[in-house]
């Protein structure tokens, strides 16, 4: 078997990997989405518990357990790991915590592209054919 290199430790393993599909949409309103590649070790340290605190129906940071309810940064996540059927979880991080959380989750991945509307996660906000007139100054009538 070939060893692969884990995007997030970097280090050389001989099982496959999980792949990671993680999307949040940035302070500029622009969603982002990333393919990530981590072996079994640092999905245990890294995502595991980030997962399981995501399955709660109250709305608490699954990194720090605090109340989301009135301030949420969230980050999506589709996960396949090998084996085992996929999972998505959807993360209502506060700000500090996905900072941290997106940080972990760009090391040693790859940008996707924009797929738009209906494609996992949070989607921009599309302006209607009306609002582009009524922005120029020239509603239809």
């Amino acid at each position: 078997m070939i060893p692969k290199v884990c995007g997030s430790c970097e280090q050389q393993v001989l099982e496959k990997l999980a792949s990671l599909y993680w999307a949040w949409v940035n302070a500029d309103g622009r969603r982002r989405a990333y393919k990530q590649k981590v072996c079994s070790t640092c999905m245990v340290e890294h995502y595991a518990k980030l997962i399981a605190g995501s399955q709660d129906p109250v709305l608490l940071c699954p990194a720090c357990g605090i109340s989301t309810a009135d301030d949420m940064d969230p980050i999506y996540l589709s996960y396949y790991m090998p084996g085992m059927p996929g999972g998505q979880a959807e993360m209502p991080t506060c700000g500090a915590c996905a900072a941290r959380v997106r940080s972990q989750a760009l090391r040693g991945a790859q940008p996707l592209e924009d797929r738009g509307v209906g494609v996992g996660g949070p989607q921009p906000q599309q302006a209607s054919a009306t609002s582009v007139w009524d922005s120029l100054g020239l509603a239809p009538r």
